[in-house]
């Protein structure tokens, strides 16, 4: 791991500078890039982000979210140095992203899931970290960097989220004294955070999530559930892959279920897999074999296959892993 040292330096010595994070970022991720946008803007930087894939509504009450743009608006700009966000790959920026983004003297990767690849000139992946966001909490700690209320409630979003709101085993009383220093900075309600995040529920998401919920099957010991989302189920309620988030939680509450999957049918008519795990079997080794990544309890990857097929081999794998327990 390089230090946060080197990369502070790199923050002084340059000027212009590309962020980017993972294709269907999540609240970590878009939190952490607006976080790192508002202190570099600070420090007087010509700072643009780049995403394969756009805000989800329910992220736009962060500051400065409209910053975001997309991945073709990258094609003019050469940034000094590229900041690569909770992306265990490079390749999870996206294909365009990945081919066209070139920084001229450095790729920064700032990670913390257990799978990263160690991609970049300069690499801070901190697996023991809770979340993107604490890392870059300790980034800008270090050396005294203040962090105004915007950039509080950026980080705050994405500690919260990747914590699952606090309930996850990652949360430790360090990440709870980060989100006590967050508020505190932000002067802001953490309720209103949850609520926007959570609560802000349009009606045709709980119309998807009761069809999803009746494609539910479970292997004959009720250890592995799964569910099932096709294009048609999107089409009818009017939703989108934005509306799926937190689905794939409500099957690993099942009791007894060790693993929860769902699949998702995409345009081209591949898969793209959200798997959970109460503990006792790592989804990120799961989805590492077909190209993905996460932790040991939440992890995702997309497969090239249609969905009655995809659903198939991931059960058979899951089996596999729970058998070497």
């Amino acid at each position: 791991m390089d230090s946060f040292h080197s990369v502070l330096t790199l923050f002084e010595q340059n000027q212009s500078f590309a962020i980017s994070t993972h294709v269907n970022p999540d609240g970590d991720a878009i939190g952490s890039e607006l976080a790192l946008f508002s202190v570099l803007k600070k420090l007087g930087k010509n700072v643009r982000i780049f995403n394969t894939d756009l805000v989800p509504k329910k992220y736009q009450f962060l500051p400065k979210w409209e910053a975001i743009e997309n991945a073709e608006a990258s094609v003019n700009f050469s940034p000094e140095i590229l900041l690569v966000v909770d992306a265990s790959s490079h390749e999870r920026i996206g294909p365009f992203l990945k081919k066209c983004l070139i920084p001229t003297h450095a790729t920064v990767n700032i990670d913390h899931h257990t799978t990263a690849e160690e991609f970049g000139d300069y690499n801070i992946i901190i697996p023991t970290a809770s979340s993107t966001a604490e890392i870059i909490y300790k980034l800008f700690e270090s050396a005294d960097i203040e962090i105004d209320e915007a950039c509080a409630v950026c980080l705050y979003t994405g500690l919260m989220f990747d914590t699952g709101c606090f309930r996850y085993s990652n949360s430790d009383s360090e990440t709870h004294r980060i989100a006590a220093n967050l508020i505190e900075c932000g002067n802001f309600a953490p309720d209103e955070i949850y609520r926007y995040v959570y609560e802000h529920v349009s009606l045709e998401k709980i119309r998807l999530l009761g069809q999803t919920l009746n494609t539910l099957e479970l292997t004959p010991d009720g250890k592995i559930a799964w569910v099932l989302i096709t294009q048609a189920m999107f089409n009818e309620t009017k939703t989108t892959f934005d509306d799926v988030e937190g689905f794939v939680n409500q099957i690993q509450a099942i009791e007894n279920v060790e693993v929860a999957i769902c699949v998702c049918e995409l345009p081209d008519g591949n898969s793209k897999i959200s798997l959970r795990s109460e503990g006792s079997v790592d989804v990120a080794e799961l989805a590492a074999e077909f190209n993905g990544g996460g932790h040991q309890r939440a992890s995702g990857c997309r497969i090239n296959l249609p969905y009655t097929s995809a659903i198939s081999t991931l059960v058979e794998s899951a089996i596999r892993h729970i058998k070497t327990i």
